[in-house]
């Protein structure tokens, strides 16, 4: 596959990559089945002593649960080698609002996000003030909770969601992200969410720290433009598009140059061969 991007600079495409960002559903995986060169590419990586590590805007579920499920389809993962944008959108409520009271809508991905910095989270059916909503991917929304929610933000709650992915990549197509909740309350109350997964800087910054490396000598793997892609521009990173998921060549070329990746690959079994062409 060729690629069909701007040249960013000969001086940062001939650095030798040091770190590789992955998402999964996608990427490396689609529902619990792996891609295709998906685990000769990391048992290669691993031989070359060449750092990654795996991200995801599923907020849903915890990073023992990723990794026991990325286990499960043979991938080799420690818990230091996943991030959720649950655990970002933890570290973001630390840095903003660690004395603020938070309404916490999410499954247990996100609560335990949470409930592990020692915010102070509030349930629905509470009477206190609600300072902030964080809304993740909630498998028990319904219209009492968007009630709620709603009522929240009228009486003057800041609005974060962890992301605003408008559908997840599974077994035999797609199923609603979080965006879909997401918009159902930014729709009602007139107000746009603060975004604190990818592509936000605050998903970048958290990709760098994990990896340990420089964002020049870094790389973002993933199939979204307006994700995946993304965090990778913002952080400095190169990034590689993988046409196994979400967005296509079509999309990339519709796409205006700033928000297209470095490379388009057909799948991560070709991600070796073009990093050799590197050398």
């Amino acid at each position: 596959m060729s690629s069909l991007t701007e040249d960013r600079g000969a001086s940062v495409a001939s650095l030798p990559v040091e770190g590789i960002i992955f998402d999964i559903d996608g990427t490396v995986a689609r529902g619990r089945q792996v891609l295709p060169g998906a685990l000769d590419t990391l048992a290669e990586l691993r031989g070359r002593d060449i750092r990654f590590a795996f991200f995801t805007n599923d907020n849903s579920k915890t990073i023992g649960t990723w990794v026991d499920r990325l286990g499960d389809m043979g991938i080799d993962a420690r818990p230091d080698e996943v991030v959720t944008s649950a655990l970002v959108a933890a570290e973001v409520m630390v840095e903003l609002h660690s004395k603020s009271r938070i309404l916490g809508v999410g499954d247990v991905g996100l609560l335990e996000a949470l409930e592990t910095r020692k915010l102070d989270l509030v349930s629905y059916e509470s009477e206190e003030t609600i300072d902030v909503v964080m809304m993740g991917r909630d498998s028990n929304f319904d219209t009492r909770r968007l009630e709620v929610v709603c009522q929240a933000i009228w009486n003057g709650a800041e609005f974060f969601a962890t992301n605003y992915d408008p559908r997840l990549p599974v077994a035999g197509g797609f199923m609603p992200g979080t965006g879909a909740m997401v918009k159902a309350v930014a729709y009602a109350t007139s107000c746009e969410p603060v975004v604190t997964g990818k592509p936000s800087p605050w998903s970048g910054r958290m990709a760098m720290r994990l990896l340990g490396v420089a964002p020049e000598r870094g790389l973002v793997v993933g199939d979204q433009l307006a994700t995946d892609i993304a965090m990778g521009r913002n952080a400095g990173m190169r990034t590689v598009l993988v046409l196994t998921g979400t967005d296509g060549t079509e999309a990339v070329e519709e796409a205006p140059a700033h928000e297209r990746p470095d490379v388009v690959l057909g799948g991560v079994s070709d991600l070796i061969p073009w990093l050799d062409r590197q050398v």
